[in-house]
């Protein structure tokens, strides 16, 4: 079976979003070739009973807790009579707001800025509120389960160089590099701080950039230096971080939706024997990662994979097909 996940769903595509039309299209393409949309309980039954194998089944998921999942998901949803499950960031979620949107009162914010925003506490529009997630639960569509309560990132690898600040920006830089980005300042790869120790640029590293005066030269420092990381976290802070922040987002569940989660989905799909260790210490049953390939009845319910919603109906008819049916491994390498 294969397990989709999501992130937006709004009027027109863009980064990180399906738009309503294609979104109805794979909605009407999954429930006319007869499939039945599970929950995470449905899962743990697929899991547990040998005959629900033969049953032909598919399971939505939508990461992150953004507001248009339910102004333009849910409608789309219902039409089809489709359950989907909503992994809520708990420290994304719009605390101040008390209505319950529609598509007339959201305003619709790029991403990378919404993300960038809430980063900075400045601004959690974008996201979903106490009440609108309320209003989700009681429609019987939506399964709502864990995401963290933290949605940042440190630098981690330094072998894929984007570029450099300010021709190249990052939602994270700032809380990665721990100051306003400077100029220089590499755009490289991110790791989940659920899923790693924090870290930073190393002084000498970042004084190093600092005073070279083009990016030829930045490159090759990101390519030559020795130790270019420095971690703010010993094991022990790792781990007490770690149960803080998935105890906080059971408590925060349980406190304004009495929602008891017992999934969780890995921010980014990163995780690590620590983080996995500490998640089942918090008393999450199944873990979700990002991993692209199918859920069979040998998965690690502690390894679960997803497949990325293609925003094109003929990709993910494609996908569809190739990830069902086993004859086809070769092909799923090149999707």
């Amino acid at each position: 079976m294969i397990i989709w996940y999501y992130h937006r769903i709004l009027p027109d595509d863009g980064s990180a979003a399906v738009s309503t039309g294609v979104f109805e299209k794979q909605m009407g393409y999954l429930k006319k070739s007869g499939y039945e949309f599970i929950d995470t309980e449905g899962l743990k039954e697929f899991f547990q009973n040998p005959r629900q194998k033969k049953r032909k089944i598919v399971m939505l998921t939508f990461d992150d807790g953004w507001a248009d999942n339910l102004i333009w998901a849910t409608p789309i949803l219902a039409k089809f009579a489709a359950k989907a499950v909503i992994a809520v960031n708990t420290g994304l979620v719009n605390e101040n707001l008390k209505v319950v949107r529609n598509e007339k009162n959201y305003e619709i914010i790029s991403s990378k800025s919404a993300l960038e925003l809430a980063t900075k506490k400045t601004d959690f529009s974008s996201f979903l509120t106490w009440n609108e997630l309320a209003e989700m639960k009681k429609s019987g569509i939506w399964d709502i389960q864990a995401h963290g309560n933290s949605h940042l990132g440190c630098y981690h690898s330094f072998d894929d160089i984007k570029g450099f600040y300010p021709e190249n920006k990052h939602w994270l830089m700032e809380y990665a590099l721990g100051e306003s980005p400077f100029e220089g300042a590499p755009r490289a790869k991110f790791i989940s701080t659920l899923c790693s120790p924090r870290s930073t640029l190393s002084d000498e590293f970042r004084d190093k950039l600092r005073n070279s005066r083009n990016n030829a030269k930045r490159l090759e420092i990101c390519r030559n230096f020795e130790n270019p990381i420095k971690i703010l976290e010993t094991e022990k802070e790792f781990e007490k971080r770690l149960r803080d922040d998935f105890s906080e987002c059971k408590r925060k569940l349980r406190k304004n939706l009495n929602v008891e989660t017992d999934s969780l989905f890995w921010t980014w799909g990163q995780f690590s024997d620590t983080s996995i260790k500490i998640a089942l210490e918090c008393g999450f049953k199944m873990l979700f990662s990002t991993e692209k390939s199918p859920a069979t009845e040998k998965t690690d319910p502690h390894m679960i994979p997803r497949i990325p919603a293609p925003d094109k109906l003929a990709e993910f008819k494609l996908q569809n097909i190739c990830f069902t049916n086993s004859l086809l491994l070769p092909i799923r390498k090149v999707l």
